[in-house]
């Protein structure tokens, strides 16, 4: 036998050729495929939450939630019993005793006092911003204390010279303002014992 008997001719050769081709390509076909269907199944796990993903849930109990709703509730109360005797000059039928105590129920008084004495009388009411998550309660305190962040603005709250009718604020006085009132639970109330303005301190 020949060496040219044994040469493959061109026709042949590009048969294989071609066949090698389309095997070439059948193969990254599939892979290509089951890369696809990784891919695919790959982003499914990507978009379900995994636990070192998902962020910590901040639990409050029920008793927790349940004290932050009083305090607020009490400091509210405290200044609806306030506006009320602030717009007589008087504490006739007032219960400011059942949101106050110390030295807020003392500062009550004697701004009522001192209102009836000068005749002056508040017209309007402020607007008090005040949340859950704004109270902090120290539950180890005994009795438990908290305090709490308000937001207070008296731009609707005026004082009033009953005579003339005219508004006697003091001039340039800062109208809205931060309040921390601190709080102590006496019994099954809350009550409000102090609070102190920041008229530095916008909100």
């Amino acid at each position: 036998m020949t060496q040219q008997h044994h040469t493959p001719s061109p026709t042949a050769a590009r048969a294989r050729n071609r066949r090698a081709v389309i095997s070439a390509l059948l193969t990254l076909a599939a892979i290509t495929t089951g890369a696809g269907c990784s891919s695919s199944d790959g982003n499914k796990t990507d978009t379900s939450p995994t636990p070192s993903t998902v962020a910590p849930t901040t639990t409050v109990s029920a008793e927790e939630e349940q004290a932050r709703k009083a305090v607020v509730a009490a400091y509210k109360g405290m200044t609806n019993e306030r506006v009320k005797a602030y717009a007589r000059s008087s504490l006739a039928g007032s219960q400011i005793t059942s949101y106050a105590t110390g030295k807020a129920l003392r500062d009550v008084k004697n701004t009522v006092f001192v209102n009836m004495r000068n005749g002056i009388v508040f017209k309007g009411e402020p607007k008090v911003t005040a949340h859950e998550d704004d109270v902090a309660l120290k539950s180890a305190n005994k009795p438990s204390r908290a305090s709490l962040l308000v937001c207070f603005d008296t731009n609707t709250w005026d004082p009033i010279n009953k005579k003339t009718g005219k508004s006697v604020a003091v001039p340039n006085q800062v109208k809205r303002y931060t309040i921390t009132a601190d709080l102590q639970r006496v019994g099954s109330r809350w009550l409000v014992i102090e609070q102190d303005a920041n008229l530095e301190k916008t909100c």
